[in-house]
């Protein structure tokens, strides 16, 4: 699926709207956030959980959580959360670092995400905005098309290099989609 999101004002308020999509739907959402934990609860639909299971743990590693903490953490049993308990449990951890709560509650989100299988195979196609790398994350085309589009060729011979290269990434991507 590909995902995207940009700025929005309304009613004098700063916002968020996030695009997700493929060919067959497009869901949009309007939040007061654009971080990762926006998007793993957006992924989650109408029905938040929170799972702390090998995948969240695993996470946690790879976001370099203290390993006193990830100790702490590791002792919750796999069962799913509800808001009201994820709150209750995070505040009896009383993790201080803003950065560590950030990458417990992502950890969290995105563990109760795995244990859908549907999600497990899902691909993540943005335009490389880390609130949106992970599961399997993919860069855009069309963004990647843009860093050609950009360059300033500095006379005819580069001029037609950069749209020689500008023609081919689109056969590629044709030739991709078919």
């Amino acid at each position: 699926m590909t995902v995207d999101d940009s700025g929005a004002r309304h009613q004098g308020k700063n916002g968020y709207v996030t695009q997700i999509g493929n060919e067959f739907f497009a869901w949009f959402s309007s939040t007061q956030s654009k971080s990762r934990v926006n998007f793993l609860t957006l992924l989650q639909g109408e029905h938040v959980s929170y799972v702390i299971n090998a995948s969240a743990l695993q996470y946690m590693r790879q976001q370099k959580l203290p390993r006193e903490l990830l100790g702490k953490v590791a002792l919750k049993s796999s069962e799913s959360m509800d808001e009201a308990q994820w709150q209750a449990w995070m505040a009896s951890l009383a993790i201080s670092r803003r950065k560590h709560q950030q990458t417990v509650i992502e950890g969290a989100l995105l563990g109760a995400l795995l244990e859908r299988e549907e999600i497990q195979r899902l691909a993540v196609i943005s335009d490389g905005a880390p609130q949106f790398s992970v599961l399997q994350h993919g860069l855009c085309w069309v963004h990647a098309e843009r860093q050609v589009h950009n360059l300033k060729p500095v006379g005819e011979q580069q001029r037609k290099a950069v749209e020689r290269v500008r023609k081919r990434i689109w056969i590629l991507y044709r030739a991709l989609k078919a």
